[in-house]
């Protein structure tokens, strides 16, 4: 008996339905590996951010450490020109404001000349003003063992402030004194409100390192918005301070604004009533600040698209 044939051929819808699966297959094949390939460049991306947040907090905590350690500390800093090594003293902010008081409640007394500006800082006549002050502010602390400063430390001192008087009368001579003074003081205002918030960096609730680190990116001068000082008559006639206008910066983010709302918040909070109270207040200016946007190492994220 013959042996009867058995037909394996598949029909056309059945073959047409293997391809249609094979062509599926092969798209999620590829599929899936551009996940791979996107998900390896997203974790190298996010190594990379999380290494230069890291590395942006170990210089901020390094900052907030020689802050810390600045007080009453002598630093040897040698700047070599030619064979000649020079040492400077850093001189804390306490110290620079203690001795400047000392010095100008003796600029009061008749027997107080103060510096002789037309002589050099090292002359006989200005170490005696050197020392007089240094010795009101040693018996104003109760002595050299209570005084948080040794006397080289408040000499360097007294010693720029010197040189800053000297600078002032050549200023006021030229007529750009005032000038002068406007700058130096906006400056200052600019650079205190870095350092306020680089201090509020430890006193947020961050979520996590990448969100401190993403908030440590911008603490640089140049993001610090600068501040006008607005001026009014008080009662006696007397020209005063009424609020500082704050001058937006054009190319910052909202993301931008709300960190830096964050930070003052925070620093503002472990301030005691007494001191909030003093704090002057702050107006939006109509008019924007003209300073350019950051160019180097500032993150996209700050930035204004």
């Amino acid at each position: 008996m013959a042996e009867e044939q058995v037909d394996i051929t598949l029909p056309n819808d059945r073959a047409n339905l293997s391809d249609d699966c094979l062509v599926l297959l092969e798209q999620v094949i590829r599929t899936n590996n551009n996940l791979v390939e996107q998900n390896q460049r997203l974790r190298e991306e996010h190594e990379l951010s999380a290494k230069a947040h890291a590395d942006v907090l170990n210089r901020i905590e390094q900052r907030l450490d020689n802050q810390a350690n600045a007080a009453g500390n002598l630093v040897a800093r040698r700047r070599h020109r030619g064979r000649q090594a020079i040492i400077r003293t850093v001189v804390p902010a306490a110290c620079r404001r203690s001795t400047r008081k000392i010095y100008k409640v003796l600029a009061k007394k008749d027997d107080f000349h103060g510096f002789y500006l037309d002589e050099e800082v090292s002359s006989e006549n200005n170490g005696l003003i050197v020392e007089r002050v240094i010795t009101q502010v040693l018996h104003e602390h109760g002595g050299q063992e209570r005084c948080p400063w040794t006397r080289a430390i408040m000499e360097a001192s007294l010693q720029r402030y010197f040189k800053s008087c000297f600078e002032t009368r050549r200023l006021k001579s030229s007529d750009k004194y005032e000038e002068h003074k406007r700058k130096t003081r906006k400056s200052g205002r600019q650079r205190e409100k870095l350092t306020r918030r680089t201090a509020a960096l430890e006193l947020v609730t961050w979520d996590d390192r990448h969100e401190k680190g993403k908030a440590a990116e911008i603490l640089i001068l140049d993001a610090m918005s600068s501040e006008e000082s607005c001026h009014e008559d008080d009662e006696n006639g007397n020209s005063r301070v009424a609020n500082y206008s704050v001058k937006k910066l054009t190319w910052q983010s909202k993301a931008l604004k709300k960190m830096k709302k964050r930070l003052d918040k925070a620093y503002r909070k472990r301030l005691t009533k007494r001191a909030r109270d003093r704090i002057v207040k702050r107006i939006n200016s109509e008019e924007p600040s003209e300073r350019q946007r950051p160019t180097e190492g500032f993150p996209e994220w700050a930035l204004k698209e």
